[in-house]
């Protein structure tokens, strides 16, 4: 059964440029996600993207008087722990996308609003 009340293709414009508009605000906020993680000591300071990227990594000078093999294992703790936390906020951002993606419907949602009504 057709709908109630027509469609316009500015409906459906309209739709798109929403939903394209979410798609941009989202695609910056993640590209702009920055987590930045030290060890409880303060040895090694890390900034990780929200893709997993180490961007900086700050070795403090008490750190160098760890073993070769003590130092590289705290720099991969704390990356991964910052990369966890820079993973913990993509999920946020996706979360609020597909939140905000099912709160607009688009020209799909009036149709079914419509035949609610009948």
């Amino acid at each position: 059964m057709p709908p109630t009340f027509p469609i316009t293709f500015d409906d459906i414009e309209a739709s798109a440029r929403r939903a394209l508009d979410r798609l941009q605000s989202t695609t910056e906020a993640i590209s702009g996600i920055r987590a930045e993680h030290s060890d409880p000591d303060e040895l090694v300071t890390v900034v990780v993207s929200g893709t997993g990227e180490l961007l900086d990594l700050r070795i403090s000078d008490d750190a160098m008087r760890k073993t070769p093999e003590a130092l590289a294992s705290l720099i991969v703790q704390t990356a991964g722990a910052g990369a966890g936390a820079a993973f913990g906020s993509l999920g946020d951002q996706i979360r609020a996308f597909t939140e905000s993606s099912d709160s607009d419907p688009g020209p799909l949602g009036a149709i079914r609003r419509g035949e609610e009504t009948d």
